[in-house]
């Protein structure tokens, strides 16, 4: 009687669910897809946790069995090439089965099929139960008493087991008749044709009255009809069938069943293979399963986890932290570890700090944390998972003066953010949580915390560790320059803005409030009533139904719901039909009603003020972003937007806001970079850069340029900075396809050189898998190695346009730290409260404003030399409005 299961995965079977269950989108740090390989490794910890089988093989196809061609030249000739995107991944599994220590087996002339009945045939007998985990139903021919299959045929996760009383309810016949019922029925799937006429009902009423083939053959002699002239015609077809479909039970394999476990495999190896391929949530779902349940493969723990080779001490008290800073080497990170405290404010007080160095680990009290934080500063370089978010915790008062000597007493240099460190080499990745980075770079994640090893501990411990692993990889990566002269002198600069705030006069947004309501529901009364019937406007399905099935408009585009209602759909039906205007601006009224007219009076603090938080790690690019709220998509160009920016305030009487913005700033780098000599000439000449561009391109005087060709030059000026296609251009300016193209060649011809620079920029993406700011900051584009059209053009529009983007995110934040030095050095009362894209946004006492514009244009105009003059438009009122 066996007493042990084996699981047995059809691999290419598996694999090819993976494949098309998942985006192919998906892609490890190199470039290479994953989709198949995380679907693959999603079903085997899947199939693990609920059956929890003693082993696991995996058999895989390789060749098809010569007696199958010979009988059926036609068997599975139609099936499609392999996709090159799913070709690439059989290797990436099977080294991640190699760490797993599951057995795989393929033997040259045979298919999975056939090395599944083997193991079937052979495994009871030497003490297994056998599950045969496969989507194909050619193996409901090998269950029986000893033998199940797992069916995966609903998706990557969802399974049935088929015992034998399954089988004979599913299909109708025994699973000993399944070969025969095959041959009356044929199978599609593999090109294996069966009897003309016969389906799946046919078929196992025929195997169920007459016991198998051969007798229903025998039996049709006799019969009329239809059925009976196409069982006798096609009497050999169903003999070949059934020999094609019938499974193999003597293939030569060579597998020690005795040498089959399942979590035989070392966590660390494990870590490391998972790791490179950013299975993070993989892993910690392998683990979590795997640990406690008797195998070897435990969670990484004090013992096993690389983070985790040496013990270390864990000592509480602010003179233990006193004395663990005063002693770690100068030249070692020292851990920050935060406590995520219970009170849902940023700036809130905070329960613990830990601090971790050379062994030893020390957690204060969140009211100790003031008088150790001097001695850190002294100590040596400090790191931690967030520093801005720790230096919020030293300053929990939103006192800015007081907030001030913190910020200030930070040396960037001796400062390590491992999120930001970890953007810098991978800007592309999900998720910069410490545990996610220390699966990923230390090749574990983060322990269990428990009493005597609290989180906060923990944390500190890999940040110590991360922050020196990172830093390495910066160096080897020549990113350490982006790191140390941008990333982290911003750190304190933006923390210092976020505990600032900006005032909001909610009047504004009162007496705005009441017009939008009225005209929400105007245009909702618009759109109901011309469309004839009620519903709900806000419903996407139920707008699709009603403007495409019930009006009759021209529909476009459909997602899995029905018609697709986004903006571009409506975009390119406004012109012809009303109907499509009036849902975009009641779409744009809600969404600004709901973000920012409703929610910014909710969001104002006691001081207040609204605080935003600003984010390094978010943009690919290098941009900041802000949320919470997010005060960078509030719309400059239309009317409400503008409105809403009026209720952006100085805090203080006498004050005003200040704005100081970059004029058309990536075009410049462009012209830098490329150093075509007719784009510098045209920002040079002291002409209107749009204009003098017109004039280039379409031959016209550049003192009689007409407008329209100004702004279609503006379009074209920019788009060629976001790597805008011919298709891209004729949405903009609604003009044929053929016409945007001739307008990007004359683009091009009149600055040769910008082609010839992007052309270089996408070929050394190509080569080197990353395009690079002037400044170093690399973005990793592996969409350029996709099998996609789409996702390579994708990936080239990405390497054109990075190094113009990139680069003016970078000139923002230097801008912005020498901006924050001189406020304070030259003892002006102005503070920065914003930053949007290419502005920077200052409260200022109005008496200081006319040299704090002065100053503003000067450092930020001069951060940089660039073949082209960097401009600054400087501008000042009673309100952000005004002030833009």
């Amino acid at each position: 009687m066996p007493d042990r299961t084996l699981a047995v995965l059809d691999g290419n079977n598996l694999i090819h669910r993976g494949f098309h269950a998942l985006p192919t989108t998906m892609t490890a740090p190199d470039g290479r897809p994953t989709n198949a390989a995380f679907g693959f490794i999603s079903m085997l910890i899947k199939m693990v946790q609920e059956l929890s089988p003693d082993g696991v093989v995996v058999a895989w196809d390789l060749g098809k069995p010569a007696f199958r061609v010979e009988a059926l030249a036609q068997y599975k000739a139609h099936r499609p090439p392999t996709a090159q995107e799913l070709k690439d991944q059989f290797p990436i599994v099977k080294d991640l089965l190699e760490a797993l220590a599951v057995p795989q087996v393929e033997i040259k002339g045979w298919e999975a099929d056939d090395i599944l009945g083997t193991i079937a045939h052979d495994a009871p007998g030497k003490g297994w139960r056998v599950l045969l985990v496969t989507g194909d139903r050619d193996a409901m021919q090998l269950v029986d008493d000893d033998v199940s299959v797992v069916s995966t045929k609903k998706g990557i996760s969802d399974i049935k087991i088929y015992d034998v009383e399954a089988v004979e309810e599913r299909f109708g016949v025994r699973p000993d008749q399944i070969a025969d019922y095959l041959g009356l029925k044929g199978d599609a799937s593999d090109n294996i044709p069966g009897v003309k006429g016969v389906g799946e009902k046919t078929a196992a009423k025929l195997i169920a009255e007459h016991g198998s083939l051969d007798a229903v053959l025998e039996a049709a002699a006799g019969m009329g009809g239809k059925l009976g002239e196409n069982l006798r015609e096609h009497a050999e077809d169903a003999r070949v069938s059934r020999l094609v479909a019938t499974i193999r039970l003597d293939v030569p394999i060579d597998l020690d069943y005795d040498d089959v476990r399942w979590g035989n495999f070392s966590p660390h190896e494990v870590a490391e293979v998972f790791g490179k391929l950013r299975f993070t949530t993989l892993l910690d779902r392998l683990l979590a399963i795997t640990s406690g349940a008797g195998s070897d493969a435990t969670a990484p723990s004090t013992a096993e986890a690389p983070a985790e080779q040496a013990e270390w001490t864990i000592e509480k008290g602010a003179r233990a932290a006193e004395e663990l800073l005063a002693s770690a080497p100068p030249d070692e990170w020292i851990g920050v570890g935060l406590d995520d405290g219970t009170s849902e404010s940023l700036f809130a007080v905070r329960r613990d700090l830990a601090f971790a160095a050379h062994g030893h680990i020390a957690v204060v009290e969140g009211g100790d944390v003031e008088a150790v934080w001097q001695s850190l500063l002294a100590s040596g370089r400090f790191a931690a998972e967030d520093v801005k978010e720790l230096l919020h915790a030293l300053c929990p008062e939103r006192a800015p003066e007081g907030c001030d000597r913190a910020f200030d007493s930070v040396d960037p240099s001796r400062v390590f953010d491992c999120a930001v460190g970890a953007y810098l080499l991978e800007s592309h990745r999900s998720s910069f949580d410490i545990g996610a980075l220390s699966a990923d770079y230390l090749g574990a994640p983060l322990p269990e915390s428990t009493e005597e090893r609290p989180l906060v501990a923990i944390r500190a411990r890999a940040a110590s560790e991360l922050a020196a692993e990172l830093d390495r990889k910066l160096t080897e990566d020549d990113s350490s320059a982006v790191m140390y002269d941008i990333e982290m002198p911003l750190v304190p600069v933006l923390a210092r803005m976020e505990q600032l705030g900006v005032a909001i006069d909610t009047s504004v947004l009162s007496a705005i409030k009441e017009e939008t309501e009225a005209g929400i529901e105007r245009l909702r009364a618009e759109i109901i009533e011309e469309v004839g019937v009620e519903f709900n406007v806000d419903s996407p399905k139920q707008l699709g139904e009603v403007l495409f099935e019930k009006m009759g408009l021209p529909s476009s585009k459909r997602t899995k719901t029905g018609f697709s209602t986004d903006a571009s759909v409506l975009r390119g039906l406004a012109e012809s039909f009303p109907i499509a205007q009036r849902v975009m601006d009641y779409r744009e009224l809600t969404k600004l009603t709901s973000t920012y007219i409703d929610a910014l009076p909710k969001l104002i603090a006691e001081d207040g003020r609204v605080h935003t938080t600003f984010n390094q790690t978010v943009a690919a690019t290098g941009r900041l972003s802000s949320t919470n709220p997010n005060l960078q998509n509030i719309p400059v160009r239309t009317a409400l937007g503008r409105r809403i920016r009026a209720a952006f305030v100085p805090g203080r009487a006498g004050e005003v806001l200040l704005s100081a913005d970059y004029s058309q700033i990536e075009l410049r780098i462009l012209a830098h970079l490329s150093g075509d000599e007719g784009l510098i000439e045209a920002f040079t000449s002291g002409q209107d850069f749009h204009a003098a561009t017109a004039a280039r391109v379409f031959g016209v005087p550049a003192d009689s340029v007409p407008p329209e060709l100004r702004v279609r030059a503006k379009a074209v000026n920019f788009g060629i900075v976001y790597g805008q296609s011919a298709h891209g251009l004729a949405d903009t300016l609604k003009i044929p396809h053929a016409e945007a193209q001739t307008m990007i060649d004359r683009y091009y011809g009149a600055y040769p050189r910008v082609r010839e620079y992007l052309d270089e920029t996408v070929a050394l993406a190509y080569r080197e898998g990353f395009a690079v700011t002037m400044f170093g900051r690399k973005r990793r584009i592996p969409e350029l190695k996709s099998g996609n059209h789409n996702l390579r053009s994708f990936g080239e529009r990405t390497a054109m346009n990075h190094p113009m983007q990139g680069s003016a995110a970078d000139i923002m934040k230097l801008a912005m730290i020498e901006v924050d030095r001189q406020l304070r050095e030259d003892g002006f009362a102005a503070r920065m409260l914003l930053q949007v894209h290419d502005e920077l946004v200052f409260e200022s006492p109005a008496k200081e404003a006319e040299r704090l514009g002065q100053m503003a244009r000067e450092v930020m105009g001069g951060v940089v030399d660039l073949a082209v003059p960097l401009e600054v438009d400087v501008n000042s009122g009673p309100n952000w409005a005004e002030a833009k």
